[in-house]
């Protein structure tokens, strides 16, 4: 069959062959160049451009079952390698903008070396305050700050009430609260 759909009945046929390995074989070696042309067009990068290709080829093998094509397959795969190469460049230029503003935060910073040495500080002197709560209180400050847990969470973990587990935060908190003063 064509690949170029313009009676109706052909249209409806058109997600048929993908069904089939040799049709869906016959759809990639025929599309296969455009769909890598017009993500390379966008994108400028050979490699970036080949894997979005097999990708997208990927994609429709994995919901060839599914999908419902209303256009010629090559139309279809044009926009969706349009679609594709957009939200890539998208995604790269928004993460690349991050990462900037995080070095260019960093880089500004004038006393970055200063502000290390007393982040080091102030991290040994917790450990060290932490090595001085009751095992129990420091059990919970470490569950709930160091891995996340909320009180509940916690709570279950060390069979012991939510009430427990406040009042040991409570404790470690204020405890490191008057005992890392020196650090506001």
């Amino acid at each position: 069959m064509p690949l170029s759909n313009s009676n109706p009945d052909q249209l409806r046929q058109v997600a048929a062959p993908l069904i089939e390995e040799r049709g869906f074989e016959q759809i990639y070696r025929n599309c296969w160049e455009n769909v890598f042309g017009i993500i390379f067009h966008y994108t400028q990068d050979e490699e970036v451009a080949e894997e979005i290709s097999q990708d997208l080829f990927a994609s429709l093998w994995e919901r060839r079952h599914k999908i419902t094509i209303n256009t010629s397959i090559e139309k279809y795969l044009n926009r969706a390698a349009k679609l594709e190469a957009f939200d890539y460049l998208r995604t790269s230029n928004s993460r690349r903008e991050h990462i900037n503003c995080a070095l260019q935060s960093q880089c500004c910073s004038k006393n970055c070396t200063e502000e290390s040495v007393l982040f080091n500080e102030l991290k040994v002197s917790l450990n060290l305050l932490l090595d001085e709560l009751p095992c129990r209180c420091r059990e919970v400050y470490r569950l709930s700050q160091e891995q996340g847990m909320n009180n509940k969470a916690i709570a279950a973990a060390l069979t012991i009430s939510e009430k427990t587990v406040e009042y040991h935060l409570y404790k470690a908190l204020s405890f490191l609260r008057i005992n890392l003063q020196e650090f506001r």
